[in-house]
């Protein structure tokens, strides 16, 4: 005790000098002192904050103490635990009181572990090799059952074979073990699994197709034969059967035995009976034997249907109630089996493709025939899938081919048809046509059939875009060639004169094919009229199709594409763009369903496919008849330049009483007319030659007008004369006409003309002897002296001379022109004429 009391004195006197030394040196001043009390203080408060640091310390100890306890603890009984798994496995313990046992030797502890966990080992070796032994043996008694029930037709004993093993491939995968021997085992069972699964399908599947063989297929089947069906139902059954497995373990199949599930995508029984019609395929149209034509695809899509349309009753009635048993999805088995056969025919189009690039103009055949395959389908039994003739049209390298081959040959057709010498020759007789129809020349014929016939094939191209970038490619081409070609030839046409075509007697000059008793003109009105009715014929087909459903269709999904694009363009520019639509521009032009705003499509709801076409047409039309009439005119002024030029108008001295006759000037032009005019009403339909008639009857009128009445000085008699030489040209104008409507009214005909006569054979006044002849006599009530006054007077207000010349049944002729003529009546005379 003195030894502590002397440690502790020694310890308080070295805590007194440490203490007065602090205070010594940060305490010098009587300030410095007042703060003493606020340092003990804070160092109270220090000294607080580290008692209960040390609390908290000291309650952690005990807590990591009391767990190291409690695993001690654990340690004792996992030693006691395997010191009984020791006893067990040797035999024997090696101290009888296991309980008894102490382990406060570390090293002897140690020990007994290591020899325990050896013995756990080889205890767990022996464990996986007896596993292993005993599947290898389950496996292999599974396949020795297995190929016993193939050998003697026990399905049902098959498919327990094939189930269990497959069980046993799904256990091994669920033991997972990077161990060499368990990947040995797992290739095992997976061999196991595919040899088993293919004895099994093959037998089902021979099974199934014989019974359908004895039963009559791929002929007509007859459901008597209870045995054959009995052998369907059985393989049939079992088919689904190993389906059934195969959905039920379907993500370890599909891991480790990828082969069994393949590409099958649809019930398996349904799989084999598209094999079968896939064998008899390849067998008749994808091997050397005559039947495999490129060129019939006719041929192996009607085998096809013949084949689906003998099995699909025995489907609906029997197979579809088998499948029903099965616990599978409902479907429906007509339905499931014709879309197996969509692979069938898109091998078969590809097996082909090579020839059909070759030959693009069997493309529109296999489309046809495709397009008319899968409508049965359809229509009869009631199919719904997907198609092979959108697949096949898909390929832009065949689309190509088929586009190119259709432009080539069409126009080939076209250049052969025109380099003919009878090329716009009218093709029918005159009387197998109305009047008011179009005559077609061979070439305005052939540029129609070739159109409708190209039309009549793409009909059947499920998308719109392609129809309309064939419609660009191969129809348009061939009007447009049209248009042009009939262009030059009227170029040609006009850099000769039609007076030189008039002098010419050579037959076939400039074009002229001159039929026997035809004069030159009438041969060249004859070219000029046949390419008026070419263009006509084709203008009025065109109509035609602008108003058929399938280029309303077109047109339709050309406002619906242009509407979506830019609500502002034309959708008539379609054609500008139509080689650089892509897959949005066919999303949009394929669209059925799509609706866009009205408003854009009401602006061209008038509109159509062909609305440019017939509108170019339209014009070279007009310029046709333009030219025609032209050349009409013309030569009917050169007929009449004698009867311009006739000067005994005002010749003194006439008899009055005799009987006067038309003008000897005026035969030449009055044969011609009556040869012309029939001529003409032949050549041209009715609309064209009532409007031919009246042009010529409006240049007649003209040229007698000013160029007779208006240039020449007459008399009474010389008025009479005019008068009937005026009813002589309007006689034959008229009685010309073919139609009796035409002939109801020749009054109308030169009007200005007759009323310019009439004036002229108007009497001087009431005392002078008016000349009468049959139907010359004037017409005007009222003798010049009465009315000539007012009107000739300038100082007359036009509106009042004219109400008085409508008086007196002058319409047409204005105030100048009757002064100008009563200026020219040498037997009238007045001071302010």
């Amino acid at each position: 005790m003195s030894g502590i009391a002397d440690h502790s004195a020694i310890a308080n006197s070295n805590s007194n000098d440490d203490l007065q030394r602090f205070l010594d040196s940060h305490f010098t001043s009587l300030e410095s002192l007042e703060l003493v009390g606020d340092f003990l203080r804070a160092e109270e408060h220090t000294h607080a904050l580290l008692e209960a640091d040390l609390e908290t310390a000291r309650k952690h100890t005990e807590t990591v103490v009391g767990e190291a306890s409690g695993v001690i603890s654990k340690v004792n009984a996992e030693s006691l635990r395997l010191i009984d798994l020791h006893s067990k496995v040797v035999g024997s313990s090696v101290d009888a009181d296991v309980s008894a046992w102490q382990f406060r030797d570390g090293t002897r502890i140690m020990k007994l572990v290591a020899s325990l966990a050896a013995g756990v080992g080889e205890h767990k070796k022996l464990s996986q090799t007896k596993a292993y032994v005993d599947v290898v043996v389950d496996v292999e008694q599974t396949k020795a059952m297995a190929s016993q029930c193939r050998d003697e037709g026990d399905s049902p004993g098959m498919l327990a074979a094939y189930t269990h093993v497959v069980s046993l491939l799904k256990k091994s995968c669920d033991a997972e073990s990077t161990h060499q021997a368990h990947t040995h085992l797992l290739e095992l069972i997976k061999q196991t699994v595919l040899d088993i699964w293919k004895d099994a399908e093959d037998a089902a599947a021979k099974a199934q197709n014989a019974a359908l063989v004895k039963l009559g297929w791929p002929g007509k089947m007859d459901m008597s034969m209870a045995a054959a069906v009995e052998t369907f139902d059985a393989g049939f059954s079992m088919l689904l059967s190993l389906d059934c497995v195969n959905r039920e373990y379907k993500s370890v199949l599909a891991r480790y035995c990828p082969r069994v599930l393949g590409n099958k995508k649809s019930a398996l029984p349904l799989e084999h009976l598209a094999k079968a019609v896939d064998i008899r395929m390849r067998y008749h149209f994808e091997s050397n034997r005559s039947t495999n034509r490129v060129d019939r695809p006719e041929w192996w899509l009607s085998q096809m249907l013949t084949m689906a349309r003998n099995l699909i009753p025995f489907l609906e009635s029997h197979a579809q109630h088998v499948y029903q048993e099965a616990p599978l999805p409902r479907l429906d088995i007509r339905n499931e089996f014709l879309r197996l056969l969509q692979p069938i025919v898109q091998r078969k189009l590809v097996h082909d493709r090579p020839a059909y690039l070759k030959a693009g103009l069997v493309i529109s055949h296999v489309a046809r025939e495709l397009a008319g395959f899968e409508q049965t389908l359809r229509d009869v039994y009631f199919y719904k899938g997907p198609s092979s003739l959108e697949r096949f049209l898909s390929d832009a390298d065949v689309f190509d081919a088929w586009m190119e081959a259709e432009r080539a040959t069409a126009m080939a057709a076209y250049m052969d048809t025109l380099n003919g010498p009878d090329a716009f020759e009218l093709v029918y007789e005159d009387d197998m046509l109305g009047v008011d129809d179009a005559k077609p020349s061979r070439i305005a014929e052939k540029v129609v059939l070739l159109v409708e016939d190209m039309a009549d094939r793409y009909s059947v191209v499920p998308s719109r875009m392609q129809r309309l970038q064939l419609l660009s490619i191969t129809q348009f081409p061939l009007v447009i060639a049209l248009v042009e070609d009939v262009e030059e030839e009227i170029d040609e046409f006009n850099r000769v004169t039609l007076a030189f075509i008039r002098e010419s007697n050579i037959p076939g000059a400039f074009g002229i094919n001159k039929s026997p008793g035809q004069t030159p003109l009438i041969s060249q009105l004859s070219r000029l009229a046949a390419w008026y009715q070419t263009i006509w014929y084709v203008e009025e087909a065109a109509r035609d199709w602008n108003n058929s459903p399938n280029y309303v269709d077109l047109w339709a999904a050309v406002c619906q594409r242009a509407c979506a694009m830019d609500k502002h363009s034309d959708p008539r520019d379609w054609r500008d763009c139509c080689d650089e639509w892509n897959a949005k521009d066919r999303e949009l032009l394929d669209d059925l369903t799509r609706q866009d705003s009205a408003d854009s499509g009401d602006d061209w709801i008038d509109g159509g496919i062909w609305e440019r076409s017939i509108g170019t047409l339209a014009t070279l039309k007009k310029r046709v008849l333009d030219l025609l009439s032209k050349a009409v005119n013309s030569d009917t002024v050169g007929q009449l330049r004698a009867f311009r030029k006739k000067n005994a108008w005002a010749t003194k001295g006439a008899d009055s009483s005799a009987s006067l006759r038309a003008s000897v000037e005026l035969s030449s032009a009055l044969s011609g007319l009556a040869q012309l005019i029939p001529s003409l009403a032949d050549m041209l339909p009715f609309a064209a030659f009532t409007r031919l008639m009246r042009s010529l009857s409006t240049e007649i009128d003209t040229f007698i007008t000013d160029r007779v009445a208006c240039a020449h000085s007459f008399n009474v008699s010389g008025g009479q004369q005019l008068t009937l030489d005026v009813e002589t040209i309007s006689r034959v104008l008229v009685t010309s006409a073919p139609r009796a409507d035409l002939r109801r009214m020749p009054q109308r005909v030169l009007p200005k003309a007759r009323e310019c006569a009439l004036i002229l054979a108007c009497a001087v006044d009431s005392n002078s002897p008016t000349l009468t002849t049959a139907g010359s006599a004037s017409a005007i009530p009222l003798a010049l002296s009465e009315w000539a006054h007012a009107i000739a007077d300038t100082a007359t207000d036009t509106q009042e001379a004219m109400l008085v010349l409508k008086k007196l049944g002058i319409s047409h002729l204005s105030v100048k022109k009757v002064r100008k003529l009563l200026g020219n009546r040498v037997d009238f005379t007045d001071s302010s004429v």
